[in-house]
């Protein structure tokens, strides 16, 4: 069951700087809200799967998607601000892995069932950067849909979504900046990347804990 409306995915979509994220099929990358439908089936697919697949087959499920489906680099770059053109070239990669990993977790456990959710698309929007809003429902078996909207940026032939807001207004990517802004300051991005891998970690061996609990 999905424990909170949707997971703030990592707050920016970061430069292309580095060859972390795979190229989709040419069918998702035809239009942009392909590679948002595709997302989201395989979203839901996980859903399905997830007590079989647990929290580590969930985390290397989402690994895959964030590669798939989002522009990390991008959004880490965004989030990091200022920091991120401080930082060596080693410390950027160090950093957008951190989050991805960060990011795989947290899908790993907000997802952890299915109740019947499906989503349903609700129109395109063109920004003038030339970026493309996809508008989609989440619908849920109780209670009320969810607006969830995926901004979307064309990279060369392929699609990638660069954000996510929910209720059509709240930028994920704006919210993630806010809440490493201080650790940046503190510290840089190597603090980021401490902090980002340390949740990650804790995450993981979550699963760990709780296996052998109930033994």
């Amino acid at each position: 069951m999905i424990q909170r409306i949707f997971p703030t995915l990592w707050s920016a979509v970061t430069a292309a700087v580095f060859c972390l994220v795979l190229a989709p099929s040419a069918a998702r990358a035809e239009a942009p809200e392909a590679v948002v439908t595709a997302f989201q089936e395989d979203l839901i697919a996980v859903m399905k799967e997830s007590d079989s697949l647990g929290v580590s087959g969930r985390y290397n499920k989402f690994l895959g998607y964030l590669d798939k489906y989002f522009h990390m680099p991008l959004m880490v770059a965004f989030v990091s601000g200022g920091e991120w053109t401080k930082a060596s070239k080693d410390e950027r990669i160090d950093l957008v892995r951190a989050a991805r990993r960060m990011s795989a977790g947290e899908l790993a456990v907000l997802f952890s069932g299915y109740g019947g959710e499906r989503f349903a698309p609700a129109g395109n929007r063109p920004i003038k950067d030339g970026t493309i809003l996809v508008h989609t429902k989440l619908k849920r078996t109780s209670g009320d849909d969810v607006d969830i909207t995926y901004r979307v940026r064309k990279f060369d032939e392929n699609w990638r979504i660069i954000d996510v807001l929910l209720d059509g207004t709240i930028s994920q990517l704006v919210k993630r900046k806010d809440e490493y802004r201080r650790t940046l300051e503190d510290g840089g991005v190597s603090a980021l990347t401490n902090l980002l891998n340390t949740k990650a970690d804790e995450i993981l061996a979550s699963e760990s804990a709780s296996g052998k609990a109930s033994k």
